[in-house]
């Protein structure tokens, strides 16, 4: 008798057929979502072209990024240097404008508005200035419906030299002084703009131009000259003009730190003393000091002189300015006119011309040297000239009406007795700021002079008010 076959329950069969049947499932699924992920990330790698290529300029290449979906145009091209956290700053810049962009594109899918062709472009425009400097110049402009695109500009100063993003601050040696004159001259430039004066927004215009370092991010060095940008409708009522305020170099030479200044500085320039309206019936007076600068007493008279918003003139020997510019600068940078007294303080009507014109010319460089500037006015020593000496002087010579003798009594008491025993409308008065009891006197003398009404005026003043008197 064979023994009997026993027989696989139902139940066994159905759990290995559910088996197979959910890995047939699975691998299935898996195979899908393989092929669904990697055909998300061609679409994903063919929406757009990234691209990187050399420029004209050493160390500077030009990254494109392009859209290939025609339903989200845009191109964005943005500069890439040697400096990996210059790179990206920008890069974040981009992508910032980018994803803006995306987003505002996501809302006009839902709006349904197929009439509308939306864009987004970021144009690179580089600049060199001197040997190593770049300003690059992004304008993102973007349309995604409405009456008009909309351009914003991005700008970045870099020293390719030593591979640093460089800010307006770095530029104006983080003087904040000198941001606040720079401020007020683009201000002014914008509002007295007969171009733009209809359209212009004022409160606008103040708001944009207050004297803060992050009001004047947007900047680039463009010939001979600093261009200060804005967006649109950043001032005016419509993108129709945009301003920009060009600020020539030799202008604001003074206020620029070494690397950045040019060879010459205009006469006129941002830190002269202010062109004022003088009245032919005021009481004036010009303040003038000899053979600085001199370290101590120089300083103390210039804050005398801030102390009165007094303006005076310093007539320097070449031989000082050579050792101590940074009086000198200090002088312009507060406002005072600066004149050249000779190198070393002789009898000019005793010299020869060769040595006339080396007194004067040597004083001329160093002063030069020190502030990027010549001297406006001279004053001979001892007040020694004749024709040939003025014929060799480039500039109005400048005596004096009182003189204090400070240089005799070297007494800080008796200079305002000199003041008022001599004193008249129109008065020049010398004084020498080499001397402490000078400087130590000096507050006494300026308090009476402006008791009396007097105001304080530089001697380039003085002669233009004479003369028309």
């Amino acid at each position: 008798m064979q023994p009997r076959k026993r027989r696989r329950k139902p139940i066994i069969d159905f759990v290995l057929i559910a088996v197979l049947a959910s890995l047939t499932a699975a691998v299935v699924l898996f195979v899908l979502a393989d092929t669904e992920k990697n055909t998300a990330t061609e679409k994903k790698e063919k929406a757009n072209h990234i691209s990187t290529e050399s420029s004209a300029f050493e160390g500077i290449s030009i990254t494109t990024d392009a859209s290939n979906n025609p339903n989200i145009p845009y191109a964005l091209h943005y500069p890439k240097t040697e400096d990996d956290a210059f790179n990206k700053e920008v890069r974040n810049y981009v992508s910032t404008a980018k994803k803006a962009y995306l987003k505002e594109l996501e809302t006009l899918a839902q709006s349904e508005d197929d009439d509308v062709i939306p864009s987004l472009t970021i144009d690179l425009e580089t600049v060199p200035f001197k040997d190593h400097y770049f300003s690059f110049l992004l304008t993102n402009t973007t349309y995604t419906g409405g009456i008009d695109e909309k351009a914003m500009i991005k700008t970045y100063f870099y020293d390719n030299m030593h591979k640093k993003r460089v800010t307006l601050a770095e530029v104006l040696g983080n003087d904040s002084s000198y941001l606040e004159k720079l401020a007020a001259y683009v201000q002014n430039d914008l509002l007295t703009n007969e171009e733009w004066q209809a359209s212009l927004i004022t409160d606008n215009v103040m708001r944009a131009t207050a004297p803060k370092w992050e009001n004047f991010e947007r900047f680039a060095f463009r010939d001979d000259t600093l261009v200060f940008y804005f967006d649109d409708y950043e001032l005016t009522a419509s993108a129709t003009t945009t301003p920009t305020v060009e600020v020539p170099l030799n202008f604001i030479n003074p206020i620029l730190a070494e690397g950045y200044q040019v060879d010459n500085t205009s006469a006129k320039n941002i830190l002269s003393p202010p062109v004022r309206e003088l009245d032919p019936n005021g009481k004036y007076v010009a303040l003038t000091f000899d053979d600085g600068p001199e370290p101590g007493s120089t300083e103390k008279i210039l804050d005398v002189l801030d102390k009165y918003d007094a303006k005076a003139t310093f007539f320097l020997l070449g031989n000082r300015v050579q050792y101590y510019p940074e009086i000198v600068q200090e002088e312009l940078k507060r406002g005072h006119e600066i004149g050249n007294h000779s190198w070393s303080h002789p009898v000019l009507t005793n010299l020869g011309i060769a040595q006339v014109q080396q007194e004067v010319n040597r004083t001329e460089e160093a002063i030069r040297n020190a502030i990027g500037q010549g001297a406006t006015v001279f004053r001979p020593p001892y007040g020694a000239v004749n024709d040939t000496v003025r014929a060799q002087i480039p500039t109005p010579v400048i005596l004096w009406s009182i003189d204090t003798l400070d240089w005799k009594h070297r007494n800080a008491s008796q200079l305002l007795p000199m003041v008022k025993k001599s004193m008249h409308n129109h008065a020049v008065i010398l004084m020498h700021d080499i001397h402490q009891s000078t400087a130590d006197g000096l507050d006494s003398v300026l308090a009476y002079l402006s008791s009396e009404g007097y105001e304080f005026i530089t001697v380039s003043e003085m002669e233009k008010l004479t003369a028309n008197y």
